[in-house]
């Protein structure tokens, strides 16, 4: 390969790295800047995430204005989150159902009667919630609910007498749900909390507290927190499993893909040289094209069929195109077995990675290391000065 020619390929592997990328930043565009759009819709239809405080509980001090914070002297909460995840555009929401339920025990330790203030804030004002009811002890809860304000009781105790505040609701959510545990004080008497899933995937955020146990179950998993006398600011917290999401999947795969086509290059490259088969740069144009169709046709594959068939559907195309032109191109002396194994390890397997969160640096490590190996290996005897040495030129008649 003469300079002039090798310069052509570095040209036209160039361009091909400015198609990736604007292929690339054509998959966000789709996927963030409509889907801001698509966000707006799935909160309308199944809200935000929910966050439930712990309720408030106070008495008012004699001759004064002030209040002080009462503690429950127990806290039972039961809580069902059922996954239904829903798709818009190139983007996955981990939807829920929630079944929430509440029984908070308060007790009057003083000598006189008290009239005690509850107050529970709800998620949110705008979320639509099903099966609500409050209760004190048994008896059904006659206030009004304002959704915005939240839940307002006065419940009044006797001296030493016992008396429990019950709440339930059903509602949706998106992304986690979150009990917020703690008061001023950060104190929670008899705590046991428990949270039934059906799915297993289960993720605890940053800064919560992760359950005391945790049982598998047929269909997901029982989660437990269970303390006597707590003192803590952590929330809990349960983070939904996400799908793999279609549309940064594209676009990080048109990202990667000079990577894949240089290394398929230096393959093509090698080839050359061992076998002295003469490539023009017109075949390294065609081989980035075949490329390219793959990252192309999976972009847009995805929006009408399974990511994974998009997937391999995509791949075969490609391969196929960039196998059979080559074939075709260089005839029978090219190894053509040896490019189709070189594009199904450097193209599809290095993006294959991506579906595996945090293997595609391992991956592409991996199979630089080895690919040096085997140029290592194999041209080891190679003389590179008669390789690159200038062609004679040619005598004047």
């Amino acid at each position: 390969m003469s300079v002039r020619q090798f310069f052509a390929v570095i040209l036209i592997f160039l361009l091909g790295g400015s198609a990736w990328w604007l292929l690339g930043m054509a998959s966000e565009f789709r996927t963030y800047t409509v889907g801001q759009r698509l966000d707006t819709a799935v909160y309308d239809l199944w809200g935000r995430p929910v966050v439930q405080a712990a309720p408030r509980f106070s008495v008012k001090v004699p001759g004064s204005k002030q209040e002080r914070e009462l503690l429950a002297s127990s806290n039972h909460i039961a809580v069902e989150l059922q996954l239904q995840q829903r798709r818009k555009g190139l983007l996955w929401y981990p939807t829920y159902a929630l079944s929430f339920s509440a029984e908070y025990a308060i007790r009057n330790d003083d000598p006189v009667a008290q009239r005690v203030r509850v107050h529970l804030p709800l998620p949110s004002a705008k979320a639509t919630y099903d099966e609500f009811g409050v209760w004190v002890d048994d008896e059904p809860s006659r206030h009004e609910i304002d959704t915005e304000r939240g839940i307002a009781e006065l419940i009044t105790l006797a001296p030493g007498q016992t008396r429990r505040f019950k709440v339930h609701y059903r509602t949706r959510g998106l992304g986690y749900w979150r009990y917020e545990l703690s008061g001023k004080t950060g104190r929670v008497r008899q705590l046991d909390l428990q949270v039934q899933t059906d799915f297993r995937a289960v993720d605890y955020p940053a800064g919560s507290l992760s359950p005391m146990q945790s049982d598998n179950t047929e269909t997901g998993l029982q989660l437990r927190w269970q303390a006597q006398d707590l003192i803590t600011h952590q929330h809990i917290a349960i983070t939904m499993p996400e799908k793999l999401n279609p549309g940064p999947l594209t676009a990080r795969m048109s990202f990667f893909g000079p990577v894949c086509l240089a290394f398929f290059f230096v393959l093509i490259g090698s080839i050359a040289i061992l076998k002295k088969i003469p490539i023009h740069p017109m075949h390294y144009l065609f081989v980035t094209a075949g490329f390219f169709a793959f990252n192309l046709l999976f972009a847009y594959l995805v929006d009408w069929l399974d990511v994974h068939l998009a997937f391999a559907l995509a791949a075969a195309v490609s391969v196929g195109l960039v196998v059979s032109y080559l074939r075709s191109a260089l005839g029978p002396a090219f190894p053509w077995k040896i490019a189709a194994a070189g594009q199904l390890f450097y193209l599809v397997l290095f993006s294959y990675s991506f579906f595996l969160q945090g293997m595609t640096g391992l991956t592409v490590t991996i199979g630089a290391v080895l690919t040096l190996a085997v140029l290592m290996r194999l041209t080891a005897r190679l003389d590179w000065r008669e390789v690159f040495k200038r062609p004679p030129k040619a005598q004047a008649a």
